[in-house]
């Protein structure tokens, strides 16, 4: 059916219309570059994400825009630091790097934080016009707002390899500890959506490898934290489900290979532990991606002679299925959500069937909730 393939990929606004997936459409491309990690905006009406050029080595970030009804206007620059930053760098435009949305698109003119070289040339957080942590010596980043607007979680090299600070916004933007252990690096903090709860990657060592652990309240960090994983390898990219019950990662446990990782989740009690899927993708900057009804997970299959498909998986492991993005060598999936249409974006290696794999370009598909379903669910009355 060719009218199955929507002219406009982007139908943010289009309300409970059931829809099969759309046609690919390219949202962003450069050359001799990478366009990787898109994060929505909240209101779903604008799309940021990173261009890395390994040649030059520079890393910048950009905002699709579009208009109220999906169709693209435009992009812009996310520029950085004060007039004088690019000659305190040599000449050298200062990165935009670990770009994180406001959780709400008024509270601030410019509604973002990220990551880039300040005065001292380690990296530090920008918002809104202003350095928020230059007084820090070692390098800042990687931060993620609460929902609420008041908190900023973000990873510091301030004194130990690495550890958590939270900026409290309702108190002279004040930065305190979250993590303590001397002798580890924790690092991709993500705020809960319902409560100010963080989870984090911690790592020891080499040979005890990388684990999942959990800041319950960081109003109480040191009474309310806690490792919700201990197991040998790596397990990586946790992400909250949207009730904030349940954890979504990468996991080698078990497996003979350690590069062979497995889709998981669990319950922020540390319970109920579930492998969802077996040899998946790890994203290289986002993590499994929830749908809005907390009950599925869209991850990408590591399939090469299958272009490494977007697929789906129930969180309670009771069905799965396959997205056909019409594209190849998928990751960094991030969904928006309104009136249950979904927006998934994400890079790809070019269109199936293209022979130009060098370079990573970011794809929007759009299909309904009903397509996360078995055919045989979707079609029951």
């Amino acid at each position: 059916m060719k009218n199955r393939h929507l002219t406009a990929a982007i139908l943010l606004l289009a309300g409970g219309a059931s829809a099969e997936v759309s046609t690919p459409r390219q949202v962003a491309d450069r050359p001799a570059a990478h366009c990787q990690a898109p994060k929505w905006s909240p209101d779903g009406k604008q799309l940021a994400y990173e261009v890395y050029n390994p040649k030059e080595d520079t890393r910048e970030t950009w905002i699709v825009e579009f208009t109220s009804d999906g169709r693209q206007k435009g992009q812009r620059e996310v520029a950085a630091g004060r007039m004088g930053a690019a000659a305190l760098l040599g000449g050298k435009k200062p990165p935009v790097v670990e770009f994180e949305w406001a959780p709400d698109m008024k509270l601030l003119n410019d509604p973002f934080v990220f990551s880039s070289r300040g005065a001292k040339k380690n990296f530090d957080l920008f918002a809104d016009g202003n350095w928020m942590t230059e007084e820090n010596n070692g390098n800042d980043g990687q931060p993620a707002w609460s929902r609420d607007g008041r908190y900023i979680v973000y990873t510091s090299q301030r004194e130990d390899s690495g550890d958590l600070y939270v900026i409290d916004l309702q108190n002279d933007a004040k930065s305190t500890r979250l993590t303590f252990w001397p002798n580890a690096t924790e690092f991709l903090p993500r705020f809960s959506p319902k409560s100010p709860s963080v989870i984090f990657t911690r790592s020891e060592s080499a040979s005890k490898g990388q684990d999942i652990g959990l800041v319950m309240d960081v109003r109480q960090p040191r009474d309310t934290t806690r490792m919700l994983t201990g197991w040998p390898g790596d397990e990586l990219r946790p992400s909250w489900s949207p009730d904030g019950k349940r954890i979504a990662f990468y996991s080698n446990n078990g497996n003979t290979s350690d590069k062979v990782f497995d889709l998981w989740v669990i319950d922020i009690t540390g319970e109920n532990a579930k492998k969802l899927a077996t040899n998946v993708v790890v994203d290289d900057h986002l993590g499994p991606a929830w749908a809005p009804d907390g009950q599925t997970v869209l991850f990408v299959k590591h399939d090469f002679k299958n272009d490494n498909p977007v697929q789906w998986a129930r969180a309670d492991g009771s069905a799965s299925g396959t997205l056909d993005t019409g594209t190849q060598l998928n990751s960094d999936l991030a969904v928006w959500a309104s009136g249950g249409m979904m927006s998934l974006a994400f890079k790809a290696l070019g269109q199936r069937g293209s022979s130009e794999k060098t370079w990573e370009r970011l794809y929007v598909v759009t299909f309904s909730t009903d397509d996360l379903k078995p055919k045989a669910e979707a079609k029951a009355p």
